[in-house]
């Protein structure tokens, strides 16, 4: 029979390893959040990943698992559920439920099952998400050898491109330079800039994340839509479907955004209110 020192040091160990399988449970639901939730697989792009992937990884599992509800089959839901008031019991309640138990053989082999047996479910709950994640995420290019080279990457130290940094748009921004910026010889994009340098591009659901943080010497303005500037706006607009929005300008216009023809491309509009 093992001593209590033993004893006592893997009953922390488990306390440990469902406590990290619990933070793996909410980063995956994070990493789905950010991957598998756009429309339209023409949506995606590299900054608008990024943005939601900041965004909900300052989420706790609970406020995370409140976002991505609509998009799980209620009996995942519920399986998550489960999965969350067990997090929160190990989290906030477990040492104080459960620490009588740590002063005797058998309470402390009581206690090394318990925590088995949570970090099983927490194991468990991730797996059933990934089996109904994975066809979406396989949708937008990522494949079983792209993830098992990622994690051999992670585990042997390779250090990876970090993800780019940049604040989230507020509820009232002030715009006040739009520039034409030429993806190659003949696409046009827009890059929007708000009165405190910040620089954003268009996405799916409104301004967005930019690789870009300051202006080129070859950007142009875009002067059909500086005349309307500056103005406040709501970069997150309402939205009945993705790229299907409208900014409201200075002077009654409003900057239409609609999606394009071809594939990752929009087009732009701007209506005057009293105008024909």
């Amino acid at each position: 029979m093992k001593d209590r020192e033993e004893l006592v040091k893997e009953v922390f160990a488990w306390f440990g390893a469902a406590y990290y399988h619990s933070e793996v449970l909410r980063r995956d639901l994070c990493n789905y959040y950010a991957m598998a939730t756009f429309e339209n697989v023409e949506d995606i792009t590299r900054p608008r990943i990024e943005e939601k992937l900041a965004f909900a990884s300052s989420l706790t599992l609970g406020q995370i698992f409140g976002v991505m509800k609509q998009h799980l089959p209620i009996n995942l839901q519920q399986q998550v559920e489960v999965a969350l008031d067990q997090r929160n019991y190990i989290a906030h309640h477990f040492w104080y439920e459960r620490c009588h138990l740590m002063f005797s053989e058998h309470g402390l082999l009581e206690l090394q099952q318990e925590l088995r047996t949570l970090s099983g479910l927490f194991s468990l709950v991730d797996e059933k998400l990934w089996e109904y994640f994975k066809p979406k995420i396989q949708v937008i290019g990522i494949t079983d050898s792209q993830i098992q080279d990622a994690f051999n990457s992670l585990i042997s130290g390779d250090s990876d491109e970090p993800l780019q940094s940049q604040r989230l748009p507020q509820k009232q921004e002030r715009l006040v330079r739009v520039w034409d910026i030429k993806n190659n010889d003949t696409q046009v994009f827009q890059i929007f800039e708000t009165e405190d340098g910040c620089l954003w591009q268009l996405c799916d659901v409104g301004l967005g994340w930019t690789k870009y943080k300051s202006p080129s010497v070859d950007w142009m303005i875009n002067e059909r839509v500086q005349d309307y500037l500056p103005a406040n706006i709501n970069p997150r607009p309402f939205i009945k479907e993705a790229w299907n929005y409208q900014f409201n300008l200075a002077k009654g216009a409003i900057l239409m955004v609609k999606r394009g023809k071809r594939g990752k491309s929009y087009k732009l509009g701007i209506k005057v209110v009293g105008k024909s």
